[in-house]
């Protein structure tokens, strides 16, 4: 496999993992009434992840 494939691949699972945080924070929100802000900063640093990798992806084609 090219690193292409891989880094998309690897794309791919941050953004389903960083929906998955959005998704808990909501959930705590709207439903639990508390405030975890650990769900945010999970979420900011899969998309921060997400965004090197892109550049990283795009330096190497």
């Amino acid at each position: 496999m090219s690193f292409h494939l891989i880094a998309l691949l690897v794309i791919f699972a941050l953004f389903g993992t960083s929906a998955t945080y959005l998704i808990r924070f909501m959930y705590s929100y709207w439903i639990k009434k508390q405030l975890e802000v650990k769900y945010i900063i999970n979420a900011s640093i899969c998309a921060l992840l997400v965004m090197v990798i892109s550049v990283i992806n795009e330096l190497i084609q």
